[in-house]
């Protein structure tokens, strides 16, 4: 099957955008961000064939340099498309989704509980295009649990002469109200073959980032992100998904882009088990920051997977190249009615 060339238009020029852009690697990121669908881009809330999505994510990052206090992150979601829109082939999908990232001896801890809506706009009578509009909220908190573990730069020089006043933990402990906007494109070609291109933003309104209740003052600029990809079916046992995304804080001069390829094998349609595989590379300092590994399954509807960073960052020599590691599991559950035929009287004939 041909792609359309409008299709292979956008995705050059998508390409060409990020790859002429200075690439280095920041702000927070998964490997596996197919499992984790409301993370990045609320309006993929609800985009999905079934009646609900749970999806769960747990991220363990360069514990091989600094021990316990390494980047811990787990994520989870719900979302559901639960009422039909303003036409036949429109839909509105909610969800829900929390986040935590804990990291250093102090504790440093950024968590979130949010909850998004998306209506999906069918651009055509049969509903293969579809646009997707959505709006995510919820609290952002950022806390020190130990604040008495934290070493500043004048301790060090003094040889820990200095008594110093880190404060409470109450002292830090922090939040601000998240606004996030998304929107998407996809498009089917036939029953089995789709592409699609997404982009978002966060932050809105500049928040406060410091972490300390009284004083500090760091204001944020909007994170936007952006990604294409396309999912095709190779053979009657393979399909091949590629996808490109970008990530970036406004006024920093940092981004993040990501190459990726995952493979399908079917290999038992009778049991409906499906193995899943991939690799990808994202950008960084010098030659990048790590090549990915992603590998997995699905068994009747449970999709598990594993992806692992391969660090060739500036740090490999401190890490051994151990970069990050991930679990995550996804389960999309189909709720059919129960017809309800009309009664039958039975008569029988004397």
């Amino acid at each position: 099957m041909m792609i359309h060339r409008q299709t292979l238009r956008v995705l050059s020029a998508l390409f060409l955008v990020l790859l002429l852009s200075p690439a280095k690697s920041q702000d927070i990121h998964f490997t596996l961000k197919h499992m984790a669908p409301l993370a990045f881009n609320p309006a993929q809330t609800g985009a999905f064939y079934g009646s609900y999505r749970l999806s769960g994510l747990y991220r363990d990052q360069y514990r091989s340099v600094i021990g316990s206090a390494a980047f811990m992150t787990p994520t989870f979601s719900i979302d559901v498309p639960v009422i039909r829109g303003f036409k036949k082939t429109d839909w509105v999908g909610v969800g829900l989704f929390f986040y935590s990232d804990k990291s250093g001896t102090g504790g440093l801890t950024q968590s979130s509980f949010k909850v998004s809506a998306a209506y999906h706009l069918a651009l055509n009578k049969k509903g293969t295009s579809i646009l997707s509009i959505a709006y995510q909220t919820g609290a952002i908190q950022r806390k020190v649990s130990d604040p008495t573990k934290l070493v500043f730069g004048d301790f060090l020089e003094s040889n820990g002469m200095t008594n110093l006043d880190q404060g409470t933990a109450d002292d830090m402990n922090k939040g601000f109200l998240d606004h996030v906007g998304g929107i998407r494109y996809s498009n089917k070609f036939n029953k089995t073959d789709e592409f699609f291109i997404g982009f978002s933003a966060d932050k809105f309104g500049r928040p406060d980032w410091s972490v300390v209740t009284t004083g500090g003052n760091y204001r944020l600029y909007p994170r936007v992100f952006a990604q294409a990809g396309l999912s095709r079916v190779m053979s009657n046992k393979i399909k091949f998904s590629p996808n490109i995304s970008f990530q970036k804080v406004l006024k920093a001069p940092e981004n993040t882009i990501v190459l990726q390829g995952l493979f399908d094998y079917l290999y038992s349609k009778e049991k409906e088990i499906i193995l899943k595989g991939g690799l990808g590379y994202r950008s960084g300092a010098g030659i990048g920051d790590a090549i990915q590994v992603m590998l997995g399954g699905e068994l009747k509807g449970i999709n598990v997977m594993l992806g692992y960073d391969v660090n060739i960052s500036p740090l490999s020599g401190a890490s051994g190249t151990v970069g990050g590691f991930e679990l995550a599991a996804q389960y999309i559950g189909k709720v059919y009615k129960r017809p309800k035929p009309d009664p039958v009287i039975f008569c029988p004939r004397f």
